[in-house]
């Protein structure tokens, strides 16, 4: 894997370099107040006399305000870095509910008397466009007066979005980093199936834990899920081709032996059927553990609870008219960069904000590392992003996966957004053969049912024969306009030559061949 964690940070609460600043009360979108509201906040730079050359970077779900921590080599000083700090004043606010500094579950409530932390009280949900607010709140009190730009990953690249919506003069320029318009069901899914693993952990107690003895495990096993999405299958299999973990501590390395049960995690109980010891400890399976270890130092499960939640109030849209009529009320200058191999937020979603908007260029990250590549590709994306803020195409910028030998051959062509456009006609390809192939199912079904009626038909037509000396059946079958005397479909119906599902008037009126009536001449019981 090409990193473990982009965070170095091993606690909660505000990381060095940054500052918090109180906003007073705030009216949240779900109708509860927090009260005497706190945001940590990263600066970079210096607000310049006129208060216009600010940038507002939005960090990931689980990132702290210190943009250098996890973008560095896009933030510093120099004109080679896409958030150049000799001119851009750049800052980063910490979303409410996040641990890294502003106001969460982790932190004191101030209605509670023994001073203790919000923990489950925490007003849920907090929006999006709750945190573009808050975050607009305290750039007003910096004296910023307009926004050279919104950027961000991920979930930051929804409240980039958000910030253009809710304050569309405020805001001259967007880049949009793997996100989305509106959190997709598939997304919401993975988030519940998060937030459920740290609900059934029983130290979790309806977010009442003790915080010395937090839901470790639940939480671990969240954030392990969640290290899946942020990867695709190719980068995982490339990673660790279905090796197993060694045990070096024996002198000559044997396989170790998969652990029964895990001390750090409340002493999760894995397997205690001793015998279970013969399976094998895939390095996957350690490398999630360590990953889900690791994360329960430096995060809060109500704090990643109420995230998710967060999230999933993304909708750019809400309230304010039909999706695609708002994307393309939005005149910014925007660019928008997806990633060819994201299953979390899929690059069809960058996609289709690229159409919509109006003033837009589409960036294709062709990386095999899926969603997290916004924080492996940096280099690459500070170059492209860089172009772009200089006016020139991105696309110049080869934001590829590829040897570096090839990564200094000069290129016009924006080599990942034409394969994943070539991707995309095959899937579509693929869909029409497949929407075909049911069609020609269904015709078939058809006619089988048809034959299988005209048969039925001129059997019992046969028998009315035999049985009223051989004119009556055929006579009444005739009669009805859609057979001859011998059986033989000859009748329309509703300019159609079709057999309906159940036979036509005759001594045996509506009886259904298969399945119940469903109407009286209607196309059958299917």
């Amino acid at each position: 894997m090409a990193t473990d964690d982009h965070m170095k940070v091993e606690h909660i609460g505000l990381p060095d370099g940054a500052t918090s600043a109180s906003l007073g009360d705030y009216l949240l979108e779900n109708g509860r107040v927090v009260r005497d509201v706190v945001l940590g906040y990263t600066a970079y730079g210096e607000l310049n006399a006129s208060g216009d050359n600010a940038i507002v970077v939005g960090h990931s779900l689980t990132s702290n305000s210190n943009v250098t921590e996890w973008w560095g080599a896009m933030c510093g000083p120099g004109e080679q870095f896409a958030l150049n700090t000799l001119e851009d004043f750049v800052i980063c606010v910490n979303y409410l509910g996040s641990p890294y500094g502003s106001s969460a579950p982790t932190t004191a409530d101030p209605d509670k008397a023994d001073g203790g932390c919000y923990g489950a009280d925490f007003p849920t949900p907090v929006s999006i466009r709750d945190n573009v607010r808050l975050q607009k709140m305290l750039l007003d009190s910096l004296g910023v007066k307009h926004l050279k730009m919104a950027i961000g990953g991920s979930m930051g690249s929804m409240l980039a979005l958000e910030w253009a919506a809710t304050f569309p003069d405020f805001v001259e320029e967007l880049c949009l980093i793997a996100g989305c318009g509106r959190h997709t069901d598939w997304a919401i899914g993975i988030g519940e199936a998060q937030r459920f693993s740290i609900m059934a952990d029983g130290k979790f107690k309806g977010g009442s834990y003790d915080v010395n003895d937090p839901p470790k495990a639940g939480l671990a096993t969240s954030r392990m899920m969640a290290m899946l999405s942020y990867r695709a299958p190719a980068s995982v299999d490339q990673k660790f081709e279905r090796t197993v973990t060694m045990n070096s501590k024996t002198g000559a390395a044997a396989p170790m032996a998969k652990p029964s049960s895990h001390v750090d995690l409340n002493n999760v109980v894995a397997h205690a059927n001793e015998k279970a010891q013969s399976l094998p400890y895939f390095a996957v399976e350690s490398y999630l553990q360590y990953q889900g270890k690791k994360f329960i130092r430096r995060f809060d499960a109500n704090c990643y609870i109420q995230l998710t939640y967060t999230l999933d109030s993304h909708d750019v849209a809400r309230g304010r008219g039909e999706y695609r009529d708002v994307l393309r009320s939005l005149r910014h200058r925007v660019l928008v960069v997806g990633i060819t191999s994201d299953v979390l937020y899929p690059f069809a979603l960058q996609r289709e904000l690229a159409r919509e908007m109006p003033h837009s260029e589409l960036y294709a990250i062709d990386s095999p590392h899926g969603h997290d590549a916004f924080l492996i590709e940096i280099a690459s994306l500070n170059v492209a992003v860089t172009r772009w803020r200089n006016g020139e195409p991105a696309t110049l910028g080869k934001l590829r996966w590829k040897a570096p030998e090839e990564e200094t051959r000069a290129s016009s062509e924006d080599v990942g957004e034409l394969q994943a456009a070539v991707r995309e006609l095959e899937e579509d390809l693929a869909r029409a053969r497949e929407m075909e192939g049911k069609e020609r199912d269904r015709a078939d079904a058809l006619l089988a049912q048809m034959k299988a009626m005209k048969d039925a038909e001129a059997r019992r037509v046969a028998e009315a024969g035999r049985d009223g000396g051989g004119g009556g059946g055929a006579t009444a079958a005739a009669a009805s306009g859609l057979f001859d005397g011998g059986g033989t479909l000859t009748g329309t119906l509703h300019g159609m030559n079709v057999l309906p599902a159940n036979p036509p008037p005759s001594t045996r009126r509506w009886e259904p061949v298969y399945g119940d009536t469903k109407a009286a001449w209607g196309l059958g019981a299917f």
